[in-house]
């Protein structure tokens, strides 16, 4: 009969766990319909992992945007030992993540250019919020749509590790949070995050997308130094629109780095002509300097890309 949340949200099928959480799709008896239910591992309020929780569920509920899972609800169980766990209660999204897609093969580029496109407006709207999501991987990144529409349409989820700008950090002074293979160099080195961060991961992302294979593979410790000593590959074939924008995205130096909102613009204007800010520099981005950075046609220190070609580069 599944778990009973809440005297209404019943847990029906597993649909993941790792992280201290599981994922279920749950129904909602109260409005009939499917949703997505994370329950978390008990603890206790002195607990990091009930503070990453609470970071999380305060997150959720004050963002709202079509590249993010929303949060519907959130609440506390006690099971049948009297431990008791909280959980939120999300909307579902029926397709698969990143990570099971690309284990069939690359995207094409068009493609690719669609996802990032959504992806890096979603990180610029967190980032406007103050928020840094720290963990950008194939793995938090869901694909509803492909089914029904003439796309998919990615939305970020698990923000079970980011933090507020400017906030008091829920982990431990110098800790290095987030995945290996997709953290930036000052990820790495335990240096200040900003929003530049997720650009970096975003890029490694991409990479793998257009690739199939991930940038710095690896166990934990040597991924993590990969990115110290070398940048990420990105092939020839992949043209030199992508080459460029990539390069950029992954410079060393953070403030050196597009911010999200252009990025977005950039491969938005590869696969929508006309719909760049400024049409007469479309594909322009400014290097990233905080969550309120410049917007597109800066006449200083901009990364230029190459004119925008007539559909999104595909590699090979």
């Amino acid at each position: 009969m599944g778990i009973l949340l809440g005297g209404r949200y019943r847990t029906v099928e597993l649909l993941g766990s790792g992280g201290g959480a599981t994922v279920y799709r749950a129904v909602d008896e109260a409005l009939d319909r499917e949703v997505a239910v994370k329950l978390f591992a008990p603890a206790t309020e002195d607990d990091d992992k009930y503070r990453r929780q609470h970071t999380e569920k305060l997150l959720l509920a004050k963002l709202n945007h079509p590249g993010l899972v929303t949060l519907l609800d959130a609440g506390l169980h006690q099971d049948e030992t009297g431990a008791t766990t909280s959980y939120l209660v999300m909307e579902l999204v029926d397709g698969e993540d990143l990570r099971r897609r690309l284990a069939s093969g690359p995207l094409p580029g068009p493609d690719v250019a669609q996802i990032g496109a959504d992806l890096a407006d979603a990180l610029a709207y967190i980032h406007q919020q103050g928020v840094i999501h720290r963990d950008i991987k194939p793995a938090n990144i869901l694909l509803s749509g492909g089914e029904t529409d003439t796309r998919h349409h990615p939305k970020l989820t698990d923000f079970g590790v980011a933090r507020m700008l400017n906030a008091t950090v829920a982990t431990t002074h110098g800790a290095t949070i987030g995945t290996a293979n997709y953290l930036s160099p000052e990820q790495a080195l335990g240096e200040e995050i900003t929003p530049a961060t997720d650009v970096y991961s975003l890029a490694l992302v991409l990479i793998e997308c257009l690739t199939g294979e991930q940038a710095f593979p690896g166990p934990m410790v040597e991924a993590a130094v990969a990115r110290l000593l070398r940048d990420p590959h990105v092939p020839e074939s992949a043209g030199p629109e992508w080459g460029t924008l990539l390069h950029a995205m992954t410079a060393r130096n953070p403030a050196d780095r597009p911010n999200a909102h252009d990025v977005a613009v950039t491969l938005r204007s590869w696969t929508e002509p006309g719909t760049a800010v400024n049409a007469g520099a479309a594909g322009v981005l400014t290097p990233a300097r905080g969550a309120d950075q410049a917007l597109p046609g800066a006449t200083t220190g901009n990364v230029v890309i190459p004119s925008p070609p007539n559909r999104a580069p595909s590699v090979g």
